[in-house]
């Protein structure tokens, strides 16, 4: 069951529950948890929690990150928890972000981010235009998406 974390905050290991439960993942659990346990261990992999959503990100090349999120939220908090994410890799020198996935309703959780009413909350230029958007793929099991958080800078990521 999702959990309003206006309400309640959880603690990461509840929200991997959580957040395996509602996907129905393959997984169990305690899979998901001891992958993640792993995974952020690695060079360059960012965790961070807002709400009861973890977001999980890789650094690629340039500015780019692979990201995944696990959520266990509200679709609302969601929506806001990716928003403060969004911005948060962006102040971390991240133009963008790519991620995979299979759950067709993951569309909706980036249409709301790039909607009218949000986009202009996502990193806007210096002349306070929106520049959030995003690009589709089809994947053989899946898709991908390239999500745009900001302006395009120069140079490397150090």
């Amino acid at each position: 069951m999702l959990v309003d974390s206006k309400q309640k905050e959880l603690q990461p290991q509840e929200i991997i529950l959580e957040a395996t439960t509602q996907t129905k993942s393959e997984y169990t659990p305690d899979q998901v948890l001891a992958s993640v346990m792993v995974e952020v261990r690695e060079p360059g992999v960012v965790l961070m929690q807002e709400g009861n959503t973890l977001y999980i990100s890789h650094k690629c090349k340039d500015r780019v990150a692979y990201a995944r999120a696990l959520n266990a939220d509200t679709a609302q908090n969601y929506v806001e928890n990716s928003i403060i994410y969004a911005k948060a890799m962006y102040a971390a020198g991240y133009d963008t972000l790519v991620v995979d996935f299979n759950d067709k309703t993951i569309f909706s959780l980036f249409d709301a981010i790039v909607s009218n009413k949000n986009r202009q909350r996502v990193n806007p230029d210096k002349d306070g235009k929106p520049t959030v958007s995003y690009t589709v793929k089809n994947l053989s099991e899946g898709y991908r998406i390239t999500c745009d958080i900001g302006p395009k800078r120069a140079g490397q990521l150090k």
